[in-house]
């Protein structure tokens, strides 16, 4: 159940219950956020691990795995580098790929930032 912050202010208010000002029942609902599940950021080796992890064949069609990855640290040396951390990785699913090989043509999605 997803309630915004606003939405809970006024079912405190109509229950006559102590009313917080927003930014204290925001402040706590991040801190709660954070305890269940975790940070909302991870680090390069966290990615990395997680790229190791799941990087294994599943024998479900449509479980996600990752293909292919790649991610430099800004440590390493690369002459056509802006010297800053990178990272790439392919998620698939063996449908999707056993699609792909059938098709004439793929869409394919990337965000760069």
């Amino acid at each position: 159940m997803k309630i915004k912050p606003k939405r809970i202010l006024e079912i405190l208010e109509e229950k006559g219950l102590h009313v917080p000002k927003k930014q204290q029942l925001s402040s706590y609902l991040i801190s709660l956020r954070k305890k269940y599940y975790g940070a909302s950021t991870i680090s390069l080796d966290e990615l990395e691990a997680w790229c190791q992890r799941n990087s294994l064949i599943p024998d479900d069609d449509d479980k996600p795995w990752v293909l292919k990855y790649q991610i430099e640290y800004d440590d390493e040396i690369n002459e056509d580098d802006d010297n800053k951390n990178k990272f790439q990785f392919f998620v698939t699913t063996r449908r999707l790929l056993f699609n792909a090989s059938i098709s004439y043509k793929i869409h394919v999605d990337a965000t760069y930032k």
